[in-house]
């Protein structure tokens, strides 16, 4: 898999929202920083975790952009050899993952939606 690895500088963009969803990364070093589709921080990959992996298997554009936040150092997975892994996971596996990413999906416009009707209190 060493030919799989990739390397960004801090403050270079991996990948933005709505973009194609062809690779899925393994954080070897550094960090990424993830942002929502209205470009507010939400979060950070660290070393050891993985990303991009949501958008492929739910089959869907990019939902975030992702910016390394450090240098950072990753093992790029292609999309058919991700999709291959978790093809071979038990229903249960494939069930929880399901679930989860759609609710990380949908939290963000639930957010919008549940603060937006505060208003009329």
């Amino acid at each position: 898999m060493s030919e799989n690895k990739i390397s960004w500088s801090e403050g270079t963009t991996i990948y933005k929202c709505n973009d194609e969803s062809d690779f899925a990364y393994f954080l070897l070093e550094g960090e990424i920083l993830i942002k929502s589709s209205g470009g507010k921080s939400v979060g950070f990959v660290n070393e050891n975790e993985i990303f991009g992996e949501q958008s492929i298997i739910l089959g869907i554009r990019r939902t975030v952009t992702t910016i390394a936040s450090k240098n950072s150092k990753a093992i790029k997975i292609p999309k058919k050899q991700l999709i291959k892994e978790y093809q071979n996971s038990s229903l249960l596996i494939k069930a929880i993952l399901r679930s989860t990413y759609l609710r990380l999906t949908n939290l963000d416009s639930t957010i919008k939606v549940d603060l937006t009707s505060l208003d009329s209190f």
